[in-house]
């Protein structure tokens, strides 16, 4: 299959270990059932998952199942064909249909009939699925409009998400769910319907993040499901267990993360073997590398709030955060993420200079740019890139400028007009052609404000007062009218500290391949703040105070904040996160620990 059509189509077909894995855990909750047996994969390809279901029941088990699968590439179903046909199944249905269409049709129709001609069965005893993974943007906005419409999604829509929905129509109560999936879902907001749909109307038995392991060929992390059709008992704890690659530790200034190691772990021959064993935890070595396996249940929280992992010390750790608590970041500050322009070759750029002056767009309307690239802890590198930001603040509210006053910034743009009027979303919302699409408030940008990457291995926080814009790969955090600066200098504390890199894990653990997370505005607004008073949390702010050199205010008419050139922050900076710890009523870890 061509890389092009592989990606468009979300189709990354499961490799036989892991395929073996989720179908053990199907058959383990068949085995005590009798009588006939159907089963479906709801885009088998070449047949993996359901081979791999039929060689883990009993031979009596396997002669009384009827394998049905869905796919839509005619060369697949002959692969499919190949290995399923020879495997002593009572029957075999391979259907060139595509899935979500059928359900949406008629889901009672996607029930094969009965092998003596009568009546089909209400619904499947077992579905296994590796369904496509295909995002709203190459979806394309009508096929996701369908989608959501069909199977009564929200937000932004994934292929995978409509695959679930349209599986639980089809399972019949007490159907076994075996589903390997993005992990994408468990953490984010536009996952919540999904999660609260098998929360609902099913009982979750087993979770299994599969992380950054690459055990799955799409740059996808995985997942698995294991439910059974049925709303869950009061009481039931879904088993929950995590792997992620490990890292070695890297020697920086800060204390090093709980996540990371220095010791050399114990050797096992196969990953999945070791998290499939219930017992193994920790650290260990494999032939494709060093991972890290974490064991527990699914937290219970309110409807819709994000699937995390809780064990005995994770709770208790958060017992002790949770008595230190004095605010959250969102009850002192808003956190945003920064512009959108949808159109950045247009806007953004570092080389105005080089343009014709008729057509360099006036100084008044090129504004310094925050990006990721640069950010570190505390301050920022050099940001070579301006934003051409044609927006005003006229009596605390935004409009766009009037380009007659700007007539080169005019011609500039005019040469891009095609570009910017193809933005129709721009137009139809009743805004100017040529305005940013998320522009945020321009009387804003001069206020102290804490700029930080959207993705990053470890926190990269830093201070700016410089008036500049901030770019969309970033977000951003000013006070709240009435608050002391104080505050702010407290968020940074908390925000580049060890301390809330192992809050996050706990809390939301959204980590993406070599360690890298997301700082999204719906994690960060959450981040806890201890007393201000407290003082650990007084200590740490006159630390950060000297980190920045903000003691006073600088004279440069700017009021930007004058670093230390070429000082050794090291000491201060392990300080600082030493303090951080202790305001939360936490022992300081020893690095590597």
């Amino acid at each position: 299959m061509k890389p092009s059509t592989t990606k468009s189509r979300g189709i990354h077909y499961t490799p036989p270990e892991l395929a073996r894995f989720l179908a053990r855990h199907v058959a383990d909750r068949l085995r005590r059932r009798s009588g006939e047996l159907h089963v479906l994969d709801p885009a088998c390809g070449d047949g993996a998952l359901l081979a791999a279901l039929a060689a883990a029941v009993p031979a009596k088990q396997r002669r009384q199942m009827h394998l049905v699968g869905y796919e839509t590439d005619r060369s697949a179903i002959e692969a499919a064909a190949r290995v399923l046909r020879p495997l002593g199944t009572k029957d075999l249905s391979l259907i060139e249909s595509d899935f979500l269409v059928a359900v949406a049709a008629d889901s009672d129709r996607c029930m094969p009939p009965a092998s003596d001609g009568t009546e089909p069965p209400a619904g499947f005893d077992a579905i296994i699925a590796n369904p496509p993974y295909v995002r709203t943007q190459v979806l394309g906005a009508r096929r996701a409009g369908l989608l959501a419409a069909q199977f009564s999604l929200t937000g932004r829509v994934d292929l995978y998400q409509a695959f679930a929905r349209a599986m639980a129509r089809v399972l019949r109560p007490g159907g076994v769910l075996g589903l390997l999936t993005s992990n994408r879902f468990l953490t984010v907001k536009s996952g919540a319907a999904l999660r609260e749909m098998l929360r609902r109307e099913f009982t979750l038995e087993a979770v299994y993040d599969l992380g950054d392991t690459k055990l799955f060929a799409a740059a996808v992390l995985p997942v698995i499901v294991v439910a059974i059709k049925r709303p869950p008992p009061a009481r039931l704890r879904c088993r929950f267990d995590r792997v992620y690659r490990a890292r070695k530790s890297s020697g920086g200034v800060l204390l090093q993360a709980a996540t990371e190691i220095v010791q050399a772990p114990p050797t096992t021959p196969s990953l999945l073997a070791a998290l499939a064993d219930g017992q193994t935890s920790g650290c260990i070595e494999t032939p494709s590398g060093r991972f890290r396996i974490e064991r527990g249940v699914l937290s219970d929280h309110a409807p819709g709030a994000i699937w995390t992992l809780s064990n005995a010390d994770s709770d208790a750790w958060l017992k002790v955060v949770r008595r230190h608590i004095g605010r959250s970041f969102d009850d002192v500050g808003r956190v945003r993420v920064g512009i959108k322009t949808t159109a950045d070759e247009v806007f953004i750029r570092d080389d105005w200079h080089r343009l014709p002056p008729e057509r360099r767009p006036e100084c008044e309307l090129l504004r310094p740019l925050l990006r990721h690239f640069g950010a570190a802890r505390w301050r920022s590198g050099a940001q070579p890139h301006t934003v051409l930001y044609p927006h005003v603040a006229i009596g605390g509210r935004r409009k766009a400028v009037d380009l007659d006053h700007f007539p080169c910034a005019r011609r500039y743009l005019a040469a891009h007009r095609g570009r910017l009027t193809r933005r129709q979303y721009v137009v139809d919302s009743g805004r100017e052609w040529y305005e940013i699409w998320v522009p945020h408030n321009p009387g804003e940008w001069s206020l102290p404000k804490i700029v930080f990457p959207d993705i990053a291995d470890q926190p990269r926080f830093f201070l700016d007062r410089s008036g500049a814009v901030v770019n969309g790969d970033c977000y951003w955090i000013t006070l709240r009218a009435g608050q002391d600066l104080d505050w702010l200098l407290l968020m940074l504390a908390v925000a580049n500290s060890s301390f809330i890199v192992r809050y996050y894990d706990i809390a939301f653990h959204n980590q993406l391949y070599a360690g890298r997370r997301r700082f999204m505005t719906q994690y960060v607004k959450q981040f806890p703040l201890p007393d201000i008073d407290a003082q650990a949390a007084r200590a740490a702010i006159e630390g950060v105070r000297r980190l920045v050199d903000s003691s006073h205010e600088s004279s440069q008419p700017s009021g930007e904040l004058v670093l230390n050139k070429g000082a050794n922050l090291a000491p201060l900076e392990q300080e600082v996160d030493a303090l951080v710890w202790r305001a939360f009523g936490l022992p300081v870890p020893r690095a590597g620990m």
